[in-house]
């Protein structure tokens, strides 16, 4: 498939071998063999920037979207019922996660429709901070929610007979300690883009 960059309605052509339609919709390329057959119809979006999900900081955003979601979920279907046990804990890891997992979204959707946000944000301080930020949380929440599950739903766990509230929540101050370390090192990375290293 060809390299192209749409200019408004003109395109150019940086290969031979590719003819592209414009009417009133997207451009449309058609792939050209040599003796003049056409290969295949592909539809192309000029304004994804999908090769970012391809690099380390895209596989990062990605990483934390995930298992933020996946941690936000066993918080909400497991940890509801117990808030009361575990206190401020329960929502002390909910506020961190749920700000964590909508700025990052943001951000990965900002990178993805535009190459220009990708390279302002990420040369700025913003992303180091919110990175460094989020990481302490993650690390300070997790602990906090760590030492409430194993204080007060360990001896629920021993007694009552198909208690599932405790291994979830296991699961969340574990995915949010994981979720801390891939925050820091996003940061490190974010931190070394700031100063000029590529």
């Amino acid at each position: 498939m060809s390299n192209f960059f749409c200019y408004g309605w003109r395109t150019k052509i940086r290969e031979m071998g590719t003819r592209i339609i414009t009417h009133r919709a997207p451009p449309v390329i058609q792939t050209v063999t040599r003796n003049g057959n056409n290969s295949g119809c592909t539809c192309c979006c000029s304004c994804l920037h999908l090769s970012f999900l391809k690099t380390p900081p895209g596989l990062f955003k990605i990483a934390e979207v995930v298992l933020g979601s996946m941690c936000q979920s066993m918080m909400m279907n497991f940890g509801t019922g117990q808030s009361q046990i575990i206190g401020m804990s329960f929502t002390s890891m909910l506020t961190t996660n749920s700000a964590s997992v909508f700025t990052v979204s943001l951000l990965l959707l900002c990178y993805i429709l535009s190459e220009t946000s990708n390279s302002l944000i990420r040369s700025s301080l913003f992303e180091t901070l919110f990175n460094f930020s989020v990481a302490f949380s993650y690390c300070s929440a997790s602990t906090y929610l760590a030492i409430s599950v194993n204080l007060y739903l360990y001896p629920l766990y021993l007694v009552t007979l198909g208690f599932i509230a405790y291994p979830a929540m296991i699961a969340a101050y574990m995915m949010g300690f994981a979720l801390g370390v891939i925050h820091a090192v996003d940061a490190y990375y974010c931190y070394r883009h700031y100063k000029g290293y590529r």
